[in-house]
């Protein structure tokens, strides 16, 4: 299994993330994770399709804190 150091990526390149926002979807269930800095933050609910409402107001929460 390769290892990625994205911090040190990051600095060698000059950027200053750290924070990593993901979302892993079916399509009708999605999950979502955030990486800050070393922790792994893992949303343990999982979110159905029937509540969309729910899913736009976590993508928008993950959209609002990167200031997007």
């Amino acid at each position: 299994m390769a290892q990625f150091n994205y911090l040190e990526f990051n600095e060698r390149e000059g950027d200053n993330i750290q924070k990593i926002c993901s979302i892993f979807t079916t399509g009708t269930n999605w999950k979502f994770l955030k990486l800050i800095r070393q922790v792994l933050e893992i949303d343990l609910g999982e979110y159905y399709i029937n509540d969309i409402g729910k899913i736009i107001e976590i993508l928008s929460n993950i959209l609002m804190e990167k200031g997007l």
